[in-house]
């Protein structure tokens, strides 16, 4: 790789033939990467003229393609005139970056109807998930609603046969679905408190939804993305391509697959949205605004990363146990460094109960343990009381929870 490419401005590596075939096509990645990993320095402008391109590429037609690359060209002709003038006019280097600022005004106008319409807040139609609502349902894009009565249902979009099975037992026939809304509604499915749900859709792409959670889906993936919309927690193991990217929506960040497995937890009480990765990559930005502003975040395997929602902010830490946020769509609750209310929540939403405690339990003690969740919710208790001192009593859906107090004169 020719180290003239560090000298190269943001608009001259966007104008490079082969910078846009690395980035568009993926050629002579392994160069370009060895190239960035030797100068990081590098590598932030690399992601601007990245974002610019795939912009380009993924929201505008062709003809819009040119008319901005036309724009582009005589912008940098216009700089090229001041640069030249610029010993005479002492307000040149303004007037370059007022011109980058009407390039980017210039995508803008290009993308606001695309942003707006595919990154905006999606807002579900299914009433509530919460405590005293048993109704588990899937409602489809042209307004049948279809109760799942199972405590763990599973819905497959079955290309094969052009079906939606449900239960292994309801059939929905695709092609009459995409009658009714020319393939381009959505489908809902919503999971309250004490049931869970499995969906494989169309693509191959196997999701978990844990109890408390909201899912829109459609029936057929045939933009440039397949996009998806949640709140709750769902476990994704996503089928690549390369040529349709995977989205998550959820809640204001947008979770992109680069060939993964993943579990997000998103409910809407919850203050943080927290994505953990076990394999591949994926790729976090906030959701909305101008997306060339949006900063994105790579994460790699064994990695959590935290979404705070009023401060808007993304915090990545390592997680050397990853597997342990996926261990509930298998029927346990492995933890280790967890607090005891964080566990309570968990608990609620799995049984459907309310833990009642009158006074909070200390914040800094954490604990590890393992629940079997398969277990009555008398037993799960009893073993929980084994890892922490608490004494409990359950009345209907309601678990009263206090701390046990040590004996005074303990026997030895």
């Amino acid at each position: 790789m020719k180290v003239k490419y560090l000298k190269y401005t943001t608009e001259e590596l966007i104008d490079n033939k082969n910078f846009r075939a690395w980035i568009l096509h993926g050629k002579k990645n392994k160069q370009w990467t060895e190239f960035i990993n030797l100068f990081p320095e590098f590598e932030e402008k690399v992601q601007t003229a990245r974002k610019i391109i795939l912009f380009l590429h993924e929201n505008g037609t062709s003809s819009q393609s040119a008319m901005v690359h036309e724009h582009w060209n005589e912008i940098q002709e216009f700089d090229k005139k001041i640069n030249r003038r610029k010993q005479f006019i002492r307000f040149g280097g303004y007037l370059k970056y007022a011109a980058i600022v009407v390039f980017a005004l210039l995508i803008a106008g290009i993308g606001y109807r695309v942003i707006r319409n595919e990154e905006g807040p999606y807002q579900f139609s299914q009433s509530t998930t919460g405590q005293g609502n048993n109704d588990a349902r899937l409602v489809l894009s042209n307004g049948q609603h279809i109760a799942l009565r199972k405590n763990k249902s599973s819905i497959r979009v079955d290309n094969t046969d052009d079906a939606i099975k449900i239960d292994n037992d309801s059939v929905i026939n695709m092609a009459q679905l995409d009658a009714h809304n020319n393939g381009q509604g959505l489908n809902e499915v919503t999971i309250p408190y004490g049931k869970n749900s499995y969906i494989e859709l169309t693509d191959g792409t196997k999701v978990w939804l844990n109890a408390g959670s909201k899912f829109a889906f459609p029936t057929r993936f045939t933009g440039k993305k397949r996009i998806v919309y949640l709140t709750g927690e769902a476990y994704f193991e996503v089928k690549h391509n390369d040529k349709q990217p995977f989205e998550v929506s959820v809640q204001g960040i947008i979770v992109k697959d680069i060939g993964t497995r993943f579990n997000i937890s998103a409910y809407e009480s919850d203050k943080n949205i927290e994505t953990v990765l076990l394999d591949g990559e994926v790729e976090l930005k906030e959701a909305g605004g101008f997306s060339l502003l949006n900063k994105e975040i790579v994460m790699k395997p064994d990695h959590k990363a935290s979404f705070n929602k009023s401060e808007k902010v993304f915090k990545v830490v390592p997680e050397p146990n990853a597997d342990q946020y996926i261990t509930w769509i298998n029927g346990w609750y492995q933890f280790s460094g967890q607090r005891i209310d964080d566990v309570f929540k968990r608990l609620e939403r799995y049984y459907n109960v309310q833990f009642i405690y009158r006074r909070p339990f200390p914040s800094s003690e954490l604990i590890a343990g393992k629940l079997d969740l398969k277990d009555s919710l008398k037993q799960v208790l009893t073993t929980l009381s084994d890892i922490v001192p608490i004494d409990y009593r359950i009345s209907g859906n309601q678990v009263i929870v206090n701390q046990r107090v040590n004996e005074l004169n303990p026997r030895n």
